[in-house]
């Protein structure tokens, strides 16, 4: 008596099932990507809802930031708010972070449970509604350590001090040049704490000359 011929089927979810164990061999198999002095956490923490005016907002990185580094704080009608940033004192991260290291060779993980603030200050609130706080600067590595991290303000309108201009300047050219060269090499690091991976900054104006406060 002749077999019946196979079920289309079966060898269908036969091979779909050889390809699916593939990609998990190799993305089991492909080492952690780099990343180092990530945003751990923020005060007003990100996507978070503010009723009452603010002075500062608090960046938590897993390592202090260059002293170059780059901040700018934008308001809901697209103008800058930011008037300068300062370094803060360490403080116990609400949740540990880990950052893979890569030690003779092989990446090892390590976990971060101090974080270190960048205050960013606040010359006003202008307009009720989403503020967004951009940030660039340099691992200790030499990695980029950049991205976006953004509030919602609901709260009274504040004035800007008397005589307080935007700020118009842009990031150390040498940052931005650390992150493009970043990109070229083909390497890459996850963001943390909700921070964007889209570039957070553009370079600075020519003939503009980048403040590490960022201050107008």
């Amino acid at each position: 008596m002749r077999r019946p011929p196979p079920v289309p089927g079966r060898c269908v979810s036969g091979l779909l099932a050889v390809v699916l164990a593939a990609a998990v061999a190799v993305l089991g198999a492909a080492p952690p990507a780099e990343a180092h002095g990530t945003l751990a956490m923020s005060t007003p923490a990100t996507g978070a809802t503010v009723a009452e005016p603010l002075a500062t907002v608090q960046l938590y990185f897993t390592e202090q930031v260059a002293d170059n580094a780059y901040f700018a704080v934008t308001a809901p009608d697209g103008g800058r708010v930011d008037n300068g940033w300062t370094h803060g004192s360490p403080a116990p991260l609400d949740k540990p972070v880990r950052e893979y290291l890569l030690v003779d060779g092989k990446f090892e993980p390590r976990e971060y449970t101090t974080g270190f603030p960048a205050v960013v200050k606040l010359a006003h609130l202008p307009a009720a509604g989403q503020y967004t706080v951009s940030y660039l600067s340099v691992a200790s590595d030499g990695e980029p350590v950049r991205g976006t991290m953004s509030f919602r303000y609901t709260g009274r309108v504040t004035a800007a001090p008397q005589g307080w201009r935007p700020p118009t300047t842009g990031p150390d050219p040498s940052l931005v040049a650390a992150a493009e060269q970043h990109e070229t090499s083909g390497h890459g690091s996850p963001q943390s704490a909700g921070a964007s991976a889209a570039p957070a900054v553009s370079p600075a104006a020519p003939g503009a000359a980048a403040s590490p406060a960022a201050a107008p």
